[in-house]
């Protein structure tokens, strides 16, 4: 006989009741019985009822079956994978002028999410939304899944002997335009490339440039760098235009420090005071004690007015007259000017200004408050180094035929270039085109050679973000796809067979 299970008495005895509720499994009367009207009265949750029922009885009539997905054990598990138990990896994610020490979770081998490392010296934790964000552009299906030749498959190997080969017959110049290149093992391949091909050039192009800024320290002081800012350390800051915990310069550090500014404790009895000059609302602007709007024509001239109220006080020599339009601005600076003169060496003035000129009134006041080793030094930022002039050449140099050659590693200029229809054009005329993005961009569409470099998630690498503060990166998986870090292709194409990964051992 076979075994049944009742679920209660009512069934073993097959009572009369029990037996009429499993005749009728819907004990209430189904609504719309008589079809749908306009003027049918019929609930929210009936109408769901029904519709939950007739899709399943659809599905049961069809005989539809639901995949099986068959979980498979590891033939030979890894000792530290435990399954459901996050791991996490110590890396870094740079990102153009974005960096930060990361913790990258991990679950059975696939990185979930981006965490802050609160060991490192410089973000103390924090990160950024573009850092939170970059976990998805891993799995991207827009990502380039191979090398590409004119818009076809190829291999690594079909594409090193032929790029090796244009390189070396190359008579005109060899340009590599590149982002701001934090890893010291990266400029040191790129150094090595240049040694190989006496005729290649080194560009540094960034979308936002800051070369106002470097233009500026190198008038003044010898030194082509942006400073290391300590707003921390200021009881008093001014920012004109300086979106310093949303976009400029190093945000992620910035917000840590000036947070820790703006917290009364024991041990910092005052808060920091806040002034800021800008022509819209920035995350910067909305956290200000003191804020003020004003013209972007009329920023430039706010600096030169504080610095002569200032230079007034302290008996120095003025610049030319500066007034500004809104009298509400001008009676500010003159408040402002008597807080920074009693509090000197305690002060950090920034502008966020690309004029060269603008800069060098900034770097005047910071000097005459006494504040150049106190909440600012000349310590190197690695994140921007970009050279406008230099890419300026470039682009005259590709329309005349000069250049020969043009590697582009993660840089879109036909997006983000002022001039953006000149360089593709004169990109038409370089002979070798190449291309390190990860996907067919805008740029990428108009170059002969496509060479996917791999997601930082997947590389070996490292970085030194200003000067005396290095991390590392390693990879939290395997290379998805038949992709290749850029300064192995570099190197490859050099003459270097070393892999990245042995490069970075060497270099350290």
């Amino acid at each position: 006989m076979k075994q049944q299970i009742w679920q209660g008495l009512e069934q073993l005895n097959n009572d009369p009741e029990f037996l009429q509720h499993k005749r009728n499994e819907f004990r209430e009367d189904l609504p719309l019985t008589g079809g749908v009207s306009a003027d049918a009265q019929t609930s929210r949750r009936d109408f769901l009822k029904i519709l939950g029922f007739s899709v399943t009885a659809a599905t049961i009539a069809a005989s539809c079956e639901i995949p099986v997905r068959k979980a498979i054990p590891y033939v030979f598990k890894p000792e530290e994978i435990v399954p459901g138990i996050a791991n996490y990896y110590a890396s870094s994610f740079v990102d153009g002028s974005d960096y930060c020490s990361v913790l990258v979770k991990t679950r059975e081998g696939r990185p979930i999410k981006i965490e802050g490392n609160s060991l490192s010296g410089i973000t103390q934790g924090g990160t950024s939304a573009r850092a939170q964000a970059s976990i998805i552009s891993l799995y991207d299906m827009a990502r380039l899944r191979y090398p590409k030749k004119e818009g076809k498959k190829t291999t690594w190997k079909d594409i090193d002997a032929e790029i090796g080969g244009k390189l070396a017959g190359t008579n005109g110049t060899i340009a590599l335009v590149t982002g701001s290149i934090l890893s010291p093992s990266t400029r040191q391949a790129i150094a090595e490339f240049k040694n190989k091909f006496s005729n290649a050039k080194h560009i540094v192009y960034d979308p936002v440039s800051k070369a106002g800024i470097l233009n500026a320290n190198e008038r003044n002081f010898g030194k082509r760098v942006v400073p290391s800012y300590r707003f921390d350390r200021a009881k008093t800051i001014v920012s004109f235009g300086a979106d310093f915990l949303g976009t400029w310069v190093s945000p992620i550090e910035f917000t840590k420090q000036y947070s820790s500014s703006r917290k009364v404790s024991r041990e910092n009895p005052t808060m920091s005071k806040h002034w800021h000059f800008e022509s819209i609302m920035s995350l910067t602007g909305a956290n200000a004690d003191k804020r003020f709007t004003l013209l972007p024509s009329q920023e430039g001239i706010a600096v030169v007015a504080l610095y002569n109220e200032l230079a007034g006080m302290l008996g120095k020599t003025t610049l030319a007259n500066a007034t500004l339009k809104d009298a509400e601005a001008q009676k500010a600076i003159k408040q402002l000017a008597l807080e920074l003169k009693d509090g000197m060496g305690t002060s950090l003035i920034v502008s966020g200004s690309n004029d060269t000129n603008v800069q060098i009134v900034v770097n005047a006041l910071n000097g005459m408050l006494g504040n150049y080793g106190n909440t600012l030094s000349l310590d190197r930022v690695y994140a921007h180094q970009s050279d406008d002039k230099a890419m300026a050449e470039l682009v005259a140099g590709m329309g005349n035929g000069s250049v020969g050659a043009v590697i582009l590693y993660h840089v879109n200029p036909a997006y983000s270039y002022p001039e953006a229809g000149k360089f593709m054009d004169g990109l038409k005329k370089v002979p070798v085109s190449v291309s390190f993005n990860d996907r067919e961009d805008e740029t990428s569409v108009g170059v002969k050679y496509l060479c996917p470099d791999n997601h930082y998630l997947e590389s070996w690498c490292d970085a030194e973000p200003k000067t005396g503060f290095y991390s590392l990166s390693q990879p939290a998986i395997s290379p998805l796809f038949d992709t290749r870090q850029a300064p192995e292709s570099l190197l490859t194409w050099a003459g270097d067979r070393t892999t990245f990964y042995d490069y970075v051992r060497m270099y350290w």
